[in-house]
């Protein structure tokens, strides 16, 4: 009798406990980090969120990510990047680009030219 209370116990655990997750959105996975100014840059390329731009502010920044995923952050030499993107060995690659003085740019290489996406497709 002792097992069959415990074996309706478990059933009835693991049962409650299944598919009671909620599902993501896409605007679920936008977030906002607030930091220092002096921290941005180096929270930009060391933190493994997808960063796509900041607030500018002079004593802190708000920083906006997609939190729905991991990135890593490669420095790759201009001309090998250009060599493998024209050979279209980085096809279907995504990327967070930032120029020197430029803004931020979300982009996925099809074929052989980059595009732009929207940071919600960053990791579809």
């Amino acid at each position: 009798m002792k097992k069959m209370i415990i074996a309706l116990f478990i059933m009835l655990s693991l049962t409650l406990s299944l598919g009671q997750g909620q599902a993501v959105a896409a605007s679920d996975c936008l977030k906002t980090l607030n930091t220092g100014a002096a921290t941005t840059i180096p929270v930009f390329y060391e933190d493994q969120a997808a960063f796509y731009g900041w607030s500018g502010g002079v004593i802190t920044n708000d920083m906006y990510y997609n939190a729905c995923g991991q990135t890593v952050t490669l420095k790759v030499n201009y001309a090998d990047w250009n060599k493998a993107r024209e050979a279209g060995k980085l096809d279907g690659i995504r990327y967070i680009y930032k120029a020197k003085d430029g803004p931020i740019q979300v982009r996925k290489v099809a074929g052989t030219q980059p595009t732009d996406v929207k940071i919600e497709d960053f990791y579809s």
